[in-house]
C-alpha cells in the first residue's frame, strides 16, 4: 500500500515510470520487468496539473477530494489531536496501529467484490442484480449531464472504476442494491482543481440532496 506525497512534482520519468507500475504492476530496470507488489495506491497534491500530458496518470486516480486547513471548523480539536501526537512520538506509542481493519481485511474484501461483481458470468448480470435500472439511469444522467453541462471529462476506464466504487459504496453502507444517494460519490469526479466544488454541488442538486 503506497501514499505519494506532491505526485505532480515529480519529474516526467517519474511519472511515466509511476503510469507504468500503475498499468502494468511492473518497473522496468535494464530493459528487464521487475513485478511491484503495489495493491492500493494514494497520493496527495497541491497543484492539480492543467497539463494534457499528465491526464493519463490523473485519470487513474478515480475520485479526488479536496481538502481545506482543519483549524477552520476543529480549531480546538487540532490542537488536542496535535499534542497528543506529539506524546506518542516522545513515548514510543503508535494507537493508530490498532485499526478495526487490516491490510488483509481490506485484501480480501476487494477479492469478494471481485468475484461477486463476476457472478453470473457478465457484467449485465451484476448490475441486474445490484443496480436497479431506474439508479442506473439516473447514473447514466448525471455523468451526461456533467461531460455536457460542466465539461468534466470521464473517460471509459474511469466510468467503469466509478461502477465499482459506487456498487463498494451500497455494500458497504448498507449491505445490499445501489440506491440513488450511492450516486454521490460522482461528486469527486472532477479532474481540476476549478471542477471540484462545482461538480460536488452540482451532483447533490442533480440528486436532490440539498
Amino acid at each position: 500500500m503506497a501514499f505519494l506525497d506532491e505526485i505532480f512534482k515529480s519529474n516526467s520519468a517519474i511519472l511515466n515510470t509511476l503510469l507504468t507500475i500503475v498499468n502494468e504492476r511492473k518497473f522496468y530496470q535494464d530493459g528487464e520487468a521487475l513485478p511491484v507488489a503495489l495493491r492500493m495506491l494514494f497520493a496527495a497534491t497541491n497543484d492539480i496539473p492543467e497539463q494534457s500530458e499528465l491526464d493519463a496518470l490523473a485519470d487513474r486516480f478515480i475520485v479526488k477530494v479536496e481538502t481545506r486547513p482543519v483549524k477552520d471548523d476543529h480549531f480546538s480539536e487540532l490542537i488536542d489531536a496535535g499534542i497528543m501526537n506529539e506524546v506518542y512520538k516522545a513515548t514510543g506509542q503508535k494507537p493508530w496501529a490498532r485499526g478495526s481493519a487490516s491490510f488483509e481485511d481490506f485484501l480480501k474484501f476487494k477479492r469478494y467484490m471481485d468475484l461477486t461483481l463476476g457472478e453470473g458470468g457478465s457484467g449485465a448480470a451484476d448490475r441486474e442484480r445490484w443496480f436497479p435500472r431506474e439508479v442506473f439511469a439516473e447514473f447514466r444522467r448525471v455523468v451526461r449531464t456533467l461531460e455536457t453541462e460542466d465539461k468534466v471529462f470521464i473517460s471509459d476506464r474511469k466510468l467503469v472504476k466509478l461502477y465499482k466504487v459506487i456498487r463498494t459504496r451500497a455494500f458497504l453502507f448498507h449491505g445490499g442494491a445501489v440506491r440513488s444517494d450511492d450516486l454521490s460519490l460522482l461528486g469527486y469526479s472532477g479532474n481540476r482543481r476549478q471542477e471540484l466544488g462545482v461538480v460536488q454541488d452540482k451532483v447533490r442538486a442533480l440528486l436532490g440532496l440539498g
